[in-house]
């Protein structure tokens, strides 16, 4: 040791004198000379226990670990000398004795070393999880920074959407006030007028009373007889004028204002993400329908062949199959007999189990039936036209109507509330969870489209005609609703869009991109299960596929 610039020697621990350390007791940390090892720390108590070694050893047990003097928890006079692995605990000559005779014993230290090993081990555990739990802390932070953003682009879109509002409530209440004041001096006019002519009349009848006056003050036998013939007859006619004659004014009835036509906050369960679970591979070349007969079975369709089919592990099994039907929709009732629409004003029935095939009660007489969709309710709804297809569908009639499960008439939906026609040629129908109607129209003959979505009382509650994002014509062929009430819109290509239950657009998604070519049909199990029915390209010696997925 140093002390202004000189070295301190060192000396005996326990003498205090000799300088000349030869020893160092481990357990007892001490420097010793060799009088003192031999004289004094033999004496201590436990020192034939203790370990000492030289000084030029010293350098070489630095790690050494005094087990020599742990007492025993239960026998207090007694110190632990072994270590139970059966246990996990120390032990003396007397734990061994009584309990532990038999057990996995093994030396204090191989104990130490076992423990040690389990503290690293827990160690690493607690390492593990700080790592875990700092990457969700850094999640969570990404997590509200992304939803910080999100707030703020939600406010920029309600601010634009209160510009928007506003703008259109100010046209239209422009063009309300323009209607109401061209229409207050075309009735304005035709009161001057008609007070004109009411003026006229009231002079010609006291010209005439006058005239009358006249005769009667004359006294003039001739005037009476040959004057007065004239307005005698003209007297007795009666003048009369009306005022339902006038186109009077209509009265304002304020529209209601809902989160429907302004717009609402939502937790959208579907982000425009689908997954494939599985794949099967069918007997058909198209599945252009598609129904869920239970959580292993589906009723699949193209326009000339349909099929009950069981999935077995990833195959498909055929259980009924029918080639003497014209398809264009498919339905299941709630009793499991499915409902046909197959040309005609009448749909279809078969059995789920023998695959009967006969008349239904449902009939829409006039129409020909194209889409069909049944409640959970046990109510039919059918989309159906009269004449021909054609675009514009000038001078024919296309409806959708609901039907109870008796195939009674309950609603006919077929305009607008400006009286004009809503659709031109349904192709599909589905109805959410909160009761509103959502179909899929063809406009024009290239297979143009767009969604309308129609409330219980059916009126129109929103238009989709498509997204900006996607640069396709949107061609609408099927709507379905999800276990989410979203709703899934598959188009003539490979996109697929997602509407919430009131058709506002969630985002679209290239099924393409993850493998699914085509999707033309949707359908979802009681259990949860969603699956995706595709169709092959035209002349394809292929067969369609049916793909498990799940929507994010």
């Amino acid at each position: 040791m140093a002390c202004g610039g000189k070295q301190i020697p060192v000396v005996c621990n326990l003498c205090e004198e000799d300088s000349k350390i030869k020893w160092k007791c481990l357990n007892c940390d001490m420097l010793m000379c060799d009088k003192c090892k031999e004289k004094i720390h033999v004496k201590f108590k436990f020192a034939k226990d203790h370990k000492v070694v030289s000084i030029q050893e010293v350098g070489l047990h630095d790690d050494e670990i005094d087990f020599s003097n742990i007492s025993c928890t239960k026998h207090l006079n007694q110190i632990c000398f072994m270590f139970c692995k059966s246990c996990d605990c120390l032990v003396c000559p007397l734990c061994i004795f009584e309990t532990h005779n038999g057990h996995g014993l093994v030396t204090i230290r191989e104990g130490f070393e076992i423990k040690i090993d389990s503290l690293k081990m827990g160690k690493k555990n607690i390492r593990t999880n700080i790592e875990e739990l700092n990457k969700n802390k850094a999640e969570v932070e990404n997590v509200d920074r992304r939803e910080h953003l999100k707030q703020d682009n939600i406010l920029k879109k309600l601010i634009t959407q209160k510009i928007l509002l506003m703008k259109e409530v100010n046209k239209h209440i422009d063009i309300l006030e323009s209607e109401i004041v061209d229409r207050w001096e075309a009735f304005h006019l035709s009161t001057k007028k008609k007070e004109k002519e009411v003026a006229m009349l009231i002079e010609n009848l006291e010209s005439q009373e006058t005239e009358v006056d006249d005769i009667i003050k004359s006294k003039d036998a001739k005037k009476v007889f040959v004057d007065g013939l004239g307005l005698v007859q003209s007297i007795k006619e009666k003048v009369s004028t009306s005022c339902t004659e006038f186109n009077y004014l209509p009265i304002f009835l304020p529209g209601q204002i809902t989160a429907y036509n302004i717009g609402s906050l939502e937790n959208i369960s579907i982000t425009g993400e689908i997954k494939i679970i599985k794949q099967f591979d069918t007997e058909i070349p198209h599945v252009y329908f598609m129904t869920a007969y239970s959580d292993n079975t589906l009723w699949i369709a193209d326009h000339a062949t349909l099929q009950k089919i069981k999935i077995e592990d990833r195959s498909l099994r055929i259980e009924i199959e029918k080639t003497d039907i014209k398809i264009y929709g498919i339905a299941l009732t709630p009793s499991e007999d499915l409902l046909v629409v197959a040309g005609g004003s009448a749909l279809k029935q078969i059995c789920g189990l023998t695959g009967e095939m006969t008349d239904s009660k449902y009939k829409v007489n006039g129409f020909t039936l194209s889409a069909v969709h049944v409640n959970a309710d046990g109510k039919v709804i059918v989309g159906a036209y009269s004449g021909k297809v054609v675009y514009p569908a000038v001078g024919f009639r296309r409806v959708v109507i609901i039907m109870d499960s008796n195939g009674n008439h309950e609603s006919t939906y077929e305009y607008d509330t400006h009286g004009n026609p809503i659709f031109t040629n349904i192709k599909s129908i589905t109805r959410t969870m909160n009761g509103n109607i959502c179909v899929a129209d063809k406009l024009f003959e290239d297979n143009r489209g767009r969604v309308m979505i129609l409330t219980e009382n059916g009126d129109v509650l929103n238009i989709f005609e498509g997204h900006s994002d996607d640069e396709i014509s949107f061609k609408p062929n099927l709507v379905f609703a999800t276990q989410f009430d979203n709703i899934v819109v598959a188009s003539l290509t490979s996109n697929i869009y997602f509407l919430n239950s009131a058709g506002n657009y969630i985002g679209w998604c290239e099924t393409s991109k993850v493998g699914i070519i085509y999707p033309r049909s949707f359908c979802s199990t009681e259990s949860g299960q969603t699956y995706a029915g595709c169709i092959t390209l035209q002349n394809s010696s292929c067969k369609a596929k049916i793909y498990e997925v799940r929507f994010s």
